[in-house]
């Protein structure tokens, strides 16, 4: 008789006279299976990653944009850039628990061009978009519409620009104060 098989004599006597040891058995090989996901899930927790510094915060075309805005609307409003669409807008409290938790994911990673804000208060008046030909794409169309949609039901402004190589100012200021109005 061969190794394996005197094994198996001897597993099958002990369960017979003891059935709860498969119970046991069982329990165990839950929490080896369960330990071992764990661990495959966290795994990359651990990671040290490396980042490096863009150096600068816009392109160059929101960075023009960003001069125009300064000039065109002087020192009556406060400019932000790239501000969090959640440091502005949440999702109502009316939803259920689940829906606000998910009405929330969809917006932290998001982020407005420019926002503008009272001088003195520093209140929310407007956000503005600056719209590059990314914006053609599918996707990023996908991405203005539900942002449109979530400023429209906060009742925030959004502005969008398309973006151009050269501005004028005057323009610019106009469609900014109507848009305010």
């Amino acid at each position: 008789m061969d190794i394996f098989s005197s094994l198996s004599k001897a597993f099958t006597d002990i369960v017979l006279k003891n059935p709860q040891l498969i119970n046991i058995l069982l329990f165990i090989c839950w929490i080896v299976f369960f330990a071992c996901l764990a661990k495959f899930i966290f795994r990359n927790r651990s990671i040290n990653y490396k980042y490096q510094s863009l150096g600068k915060i816009f392109s160059e075309a929101e960075y023009l944009f960003y001069l125009i805005l300064k000039q065109s609307l002087k020192d009556e409003y406060q400019i932000f850039a790239k501000v969090r669409i959640a440091d502005i807008l949440t999702p109502d409290y009316s939803l259920t628990q689940r829906n606000w938790r998910l009405a929330l994911y969809k917006i932290t990673s998001k982020h407005f061009d420019y926002v503008l804000c009272d001088k003195a208060t520093l209140a929310v008046v407007a956000a503005i978009e600056l719209d590059d030909k990314t914006h053609k794409f599918r996707k990023v169309r996908s991405r203005d519409i539900f942002v449109q949609m979530a400023c429209e039901t906060a009742g925030l402004t959004l502005i969008r620009f398309p973006c151009k190589s050269r501005y004028n100012i005057h323009e610019v200021r106009e469609q900014i104060i109507n848009h305010l109005k």
